[in-house]
Parts: C-alpha cells; structure tokens; sequence
C-alpha cells in the first residue's frame, strides 16, 4: 500500500469550497496561454498602429513616444483577457453553490471529486511518491486506516445530459486537476468513472469541448477514444480576440446481445 493514494467518490455536501477553488485555478490558468494566443492574432498588430498613429498625428507625439503604444496595448490586452477569465470563474464558483441541483438530482448525471489522502508529515509534498488512484468502492472494500491521513480534493468532473441529444447523449464537464498534483494520472481516473457512469446510464456517446489552451486534458480525452467533431473559434475579449475551441466526442461501441467486450 502507498504512503499517497486518491479516492474517486461521488460529491458530498461540504465539498462545495474545495470544488470552487479548484474550478477557478483551473479557470485561471489559462490566462498566459490566452494572453500568448491574442499576441499572435493581427488585431493585436492593429491595435499597436492605430493607437500609434492617434499619438503620432492627432496628439502631436514625438515618434520615439509613439512607441510606447506597443506596451499599452500590450498590457492592456492582458488586464481585458484577464477580466475576462475572472469573470468566468465567477460564474462558475457560483455553479458550484448548486452542484447538488444540477448534477445530483437525476440518476443519468453525477458530479465526482479526487479526494487525495496524505501521511500528515508530507501533506502538500508529491515527488517521489506513488500516488495510487481508486473508486470509492474499492476504498471501503480495503478497510484502509486513514485516522491519521489528511485530506484535500484536487479534482474534479461532471456528467449532464446534452443540450441537443440528452437521451442519448453525455456532456462530461468541470473535468479539473490542481496543477501541484497533475501528472499522477488523477485526471485520467476522474475520466474512467465518469466514462462508466455514462454507460452503464444508457448513454450512446458523451461530447465535451476544450480549448486550444488544454492541450493535455485534450490529449488525455482522444487516448480516451475521443474524436474531434468539429473546431470553432470562441471570444475571450470581445471580438478582438478568439481562441479555437474543439468540440470531442467519444462514441461507445455496441456489442450484441449477452457478447461481452
């Protein structure tokens, strides 16, 4: 048994503030590689010669000033982008008040959370350990003694029905992992049971959206058996800047009849 391991179990009540932090680093980590994308993008060029030439022509600037329009906009591209994603994590902290209503009150969506329990002398250290992953059932058929562990949530996923087919098909959501505990395999397993739940609920296929800004959790989803279904281009900043948003969906395959997998 490893000193570390991670328990995938279903939400509970008093979890709620763990969940809105999570979803909001997650929500915020994405600012620098936001911010880089709009760097790239012609607007951002535009908006430097524009303002450039306001400073030079209309307010009679020397031309070395004028340069300075090169830092403003600079900056202020990333205050917007920002405040932007700010406002996302708002309204998604807000969410998390109703994860009870929105995700635990039909037997077709469920909201799950990575409990990690740690040894009280290396609580918040993670190199050099294994971090073991498990469902909740696995953990109470184990018996295992954690009256001396601690315990923090470091991720979490969602399953709602989808907007278009929600008969047949799963939206997977609010799939998070703090960045000081990626790379263990937490997100993978968060994965695997919300994958399980949506077959055994009857679903066909679950869809889900990433940005061009998630380029692991999107690795992780297509080594799932996700496929992309189509790309499109989101606003972060108005439409001054967008980033590429791709919509993934898994399909499950159908055996006959009493065949097994």
């Amino acid at each position: 048994m490893t000193n570390t391991f991670v328990v995938i179990r279903d939400y509970r009540p008093g979890d709620e503030a763990q969940c809105k932090e999570l979803v909001r680093e997650a929500t915020m980590s994405t600012v620098n590689s936001s911010f880089i994308t709009g760097l790239t993008q012609e607007i951002t060029f535009q908006g430097i010669v524009v303002c450039a030439a306001v400073m030079f022509i209309f307010m009679g600037l020397p031309l070395t000033y004028c340069l300075a329009a090169i830092p403003v906009v600079v900056f202020l591209m990333y205050v917007f982008i920002w405040l932007g994603h700010t406002m996302k994590a708002i309204e998604l902290t807000q969410e998390m008040n109703n994860i009870a209503r929105a995700y635990m009150s039909s037997k077709r969506t469920g909201f799950w959370v990575a409990e990690l329990y740690n040894p009280p002398l290396i609580f918040g250290i993670k190199k050099n350990f294994l971090y073991e992953t498990m469902t909740e059932k696995e953990f109470l058929s184990r018996n295992i003694n954690t009256s001396y562990s601690k315990k923090m949530l470091v991720g979490t996923i969602a399953i709602a029905r989808s907007r278009t087919h929600p008969d047949d098909c799963a939206r997977l959501r609010r799939l998070s992992v703090t960045a000081r505990y990626r790379g263990h395999g937490i997100g993978s397993a968060l994965t695997e049971v919300a994958l399980e739940f949506c077959q055994a609920s009857g679903y066909t296929r679950v869809e889900t959206v990433t940005s061009e800004c998630h380029d692991v959790a999107r690795r992780l989803l297509t080594g799932k058996g996700f496929d992309l279904h189509q790309m499109y281009h989101r606003p972060i900043l108005g439409r001054l800047v967008a980033v590429i948003m791709y919509e993934l969906v898994l399909k499950f395959r159908c055996f006959p009849t009493g065949q097994e997998p």
